[in-house]
């Protein structure tokens, strides 16, 4: 009987250090991009690139934190407008940036799918889903999103580019088992993006293997810095 108060006992201080570990880590990934509060570089919505005698073509970008610049303080180096300065080696570009920091799929579907069907580009790049793993938002729920986004963005005739989810955060903010129950999420969702992509018929970019640089991370250790958007923007090939 001793014995077995003493190994309950024991059970009880792992468990309750296990959960005071498991209750700190999840905090501190969250109290730490709150300290450092990062925010997107100002910028005009529209911005012209190029200097060509040619009529511009116009490329669109949606999607969250990641495609608004939040990382670097120079909007030119974020990874939209990397992309149009490639574009506009040949031709002017009109870069539409629609992007807006926290947003998840059903915040692009409701205000930024809109906007762009609305300006008929000739290239639109999607990058979203970030936030919904945060959230907590189910697999179902954000296929169900991206799939309306993706039907609805079609209609405009435009080249799409379906970007999936990088994996983020630092080690020195994301702990176990956190990092393993991030990775597995991102790698969920990825699916579901691919899946949508090839129904669709549109481009698949896969941006996971471009995330685990050394010099990827601004300061809050989660958004890319001017190092990570360039990676992305090299390897990014659309036209």
């Amino acid at each position: 009987m001793y014995y077995i108060l003493v190994h309950t006992k024991i059970l009880l201080v792992l468990f309750f250090i296990a959960a005071v570990y498991l209750i700190w880590s999840y905090s501190y990934f969250y109290n730490f991009l709150g300290k450092t509060n990062l925010t997107a570089p100002s910028h005009e919505t529209s911005v012209m690139i190029g200097n060509h005698n040619t009529q511009a073509s116009t490329y669109v970008a949606l999607g969250d934190s990641l495609t608004a610049g939040v990382g670097v303080s120079d909007y030119q180096k974020s990874y939209p407008y990397l992309i149009a300065q490639k574009l506009s080696s040949k031709n002017n570009v009109q870069l539409i940036n629609l992007a807006h920091p926290g947003d998840m799929s059903q915040d692009v579907l409701i205000n930024q799918t809109p906007q762009a069907e609305y300006l008929k580009p000739d290239l639109i790049t999607l990058l979203i889903g970030v936030n919904d793993i945060h959230n907590l938002k189910s697999l179902r729920e954000f296929e169900a999103n991206y799939s309306k986004i993706v039907s609805s963005l079609k209609k405009s005739g435009a080249r799409i580019y379906l970007f999936s989810i990088p994996y983020l955060g630092a080690s020195k903010i994301v702990y176990p088992p956190y990092n393993l129950i991030l990775d597995l999420r991102t790698k969920q969702f990825n699916r579901v993006i691919k899946k949508i992509s090839i129904d669709y018929g549109v481009n698949y970019i896969d941006l996971y293997a471009l995330s685990k640089s050394v010099n990827f991370y601004s300061p809050d250790q989660f958004h890319p810095g001017a190092q990570g958007y360039k990676e992305w923007a090299t390897q990014i090939n659309v036209n």
